[in-house]
């Protein structure tokens, strides 16, 4: 029976969109086609973009259906040939992708209570590298979320290419992308306080290219609005808002420090101002 037969009769009797089956001895995910149709987010995310100027906020979602699978299938394959470690594509059909297994996920190595410490600032570190060798190469991954890299043992490896953000951001702006959802990612399966977050963010920031650290540290002093907001929201937000925070905290220069912190005393002095004023009347 051949490999395309099989996995046919497999992905037959299963209802999970992703899900794994054992192909010839060895670990295969097989991921089905998915409908996404536009959401108020999505449309939320582009007005915020237009009205910020900030291209970041511009959602980024993959096409559905057969134009998602096929458009992943020749990501991966591309990048493979460029050296990038991707997953091997087994097989890809009009509604579903097959691929080979590329070990654990960076999450679940994280909240793996086995794992060491030293375990885990090892594979973060590799992770920061790859994808700042990624970005030295030209490419972007688009959505490098701690559960879309993988950990064999021995190397990184990418998955999940669905997205990509290219057909509306620039490369510079693709790769500025990966580095703050790579550190939002951080802070979300680690605590804030985890010295591992500094130490995986330095290794990214030692081997990428100088640019984008720089152009990345800009764009984040820009958004002094949003980081105040997410601020004052974080201690009564969900875990999203106050990653976002942390993730903002981290990147934002000594300069911006210094100048937010002039501008919330000025509020500060403007509201105290009114307030006198409407006891003195």
């Amino acid at each position: 029976m051949d490999h395309l037969h099989q996995l046919k009769q497999l992905i037959a009797n299963q209802q999970h969109r992703t899900f794994s089956c054992e192909l010839d001895g060895k670990v295969v995910w097989v991921k089905r086609a998915e409908t996404n149709a536009p959401t108020r987010w999505r449309w939320l995310s582009a007005l915020l973009s237009r009205v910020n100027r900030n291209p970041l906020y511009m959602p980024t979602h993959a096409p559905a259906g057969a134009a998602a699978i096929a458009d992943e299938a020749r990501r991966l394959r591309h990048l493979a040939a460029l050296g990038v470690p991707v997953p091997e594509v087994i097989a890809a059909e009009d509604d579903w992708i097959a691929l080979a297994d590329a070990g654990p996920s960076l999450k679940d190595w994280l909240l793996d209570p086995r794992r060491s410490e030293r375990e885990k600032s090892l594979v973060l570190n590799e992770a920061a590298i790859a994808l700042a060798k990624l970005h030295q190469a030209g490419r972007w991954h688009g959505r490098p979320a701690l559960r879309d890299m993988a950990w064999d043992g021995e190397a990184i490896c990418f998955l999940d290419f669905e997205e990509d953000p290219a057909r509306v951001l620039s490369q510079e702006q693709c790769q500025i992308r990966d580095l703050l959802v790579f550190v939002h990612g951080l802070y979300r399966y680690l605590p804030a306080q985890s010295p591992l977050i500094a130490q995986a963010i330095c290794n990214y920031k030692a081997q990428a290219p100088e640019p984008i650290w720089q152009r990345s540290v800009q764009l984040v002093d820009s958004m002094w609005a949003v980081y105040r907001l997410s601020q004052l929201l974080a201690p009564f937000a969900g875990k999203d808002v106050r990653q976002a925070y942390y993730a903002l905290r981290f990147l934002r220069s000594p300069e911006a420090r210094r100048r937010s912190r002039m501008r919330w005393l000025l509020l500060t002095a403007l509201g105290l101002c009114f307030t006198l004023a409407n006891h003195i009347d």
